[in-house]
């Protein structure tokens, strides 16, 4: 499972594990399976039939399961600017998202807001030596915060200033612990690139 966090908004949680080691283990084989059966040319968020993602993804949690991650990731870069803007739905509400993430979740939403932080990660490709770098971040719509992975280095943006956008799958309501101790829950996002909103 990778563990989604941001620099300016540490992740704290870990993944319990305690008397649900038999539910897990068969979990994880039926992950692995399906890891494994993921043909190349499904779509970017299969969502129907023995690959559909939905019941792999639990919302209120920092957790996305390895393979959902990488497929949506190649996917994403192997994709032009106007095949992601094909599949963009007519108008994100954050409220609405928020409120209701299964009916929002799989689609390309356009999202923009004030960047509030933006960092390259490292990470590992599971089972692989190679490693794959990702931007991650944060922008806030009217104080609320939307988080992110970019699998393309994005525009130049100065912190706290720019609004910018990006359109972006939306893969689940993440739950994570900030700084100061506070359990908060944003949307999460996976898109190609962010740009200055003009």
């Amino acid at each position: 499972m990778r563990y989604v966090g941001l620099c300016a908004l540490t992740l704290l949680i870990g993944c319990a594990r305690g008397g649900f080691r038999g539910g897990l283990d068969e979990i994880r084989a039926e992950i692995q399976v399906l890891e494994k059966s993921i043909p190349p040319e499904a779509p970017l968020w299969p969502d129907k039939g023995e690959n559909a993602f939905n019941r792999y993804i639990e919302d209120y949690t920092p957790r996305i399961p390895d393979f959902i991650y990488d497929h949506v990731s190649v996917k994403l870069a192997g994709m032009t600017e106007a095949e992601i803007e094909d599949l963009v739905q007519p108008k994100f509400d954050i409220e609405e998202v928020t409120s209701n993430p299964t009916a929002a979740r799989g689609k390309v939403w356009r999202v923009s807001g004030h960047i509030a932080n933006l960092t390259a990660q490292k990470y590992a490709v599971e089972g692989k030596v190679t490693t794959r770098e990702v931007f991650q971040g944060a922008i806030f719509i009217e104080g609320k915060p939307v988080l992110f992975h970019l699998v393309r280095k994005p525009d130049v943006v100065y912190l706290g200033t720019d609004e910018v956008d990006f359109s972006g799958v939306f893969v689940k309501i993440l739950t994570y612990q900030a700084q100061g101790g506070a359990t908060v829950s944003a949307p999460f996002f996976m898109a190609r690139s962010l740009r200055k909103y003009y």
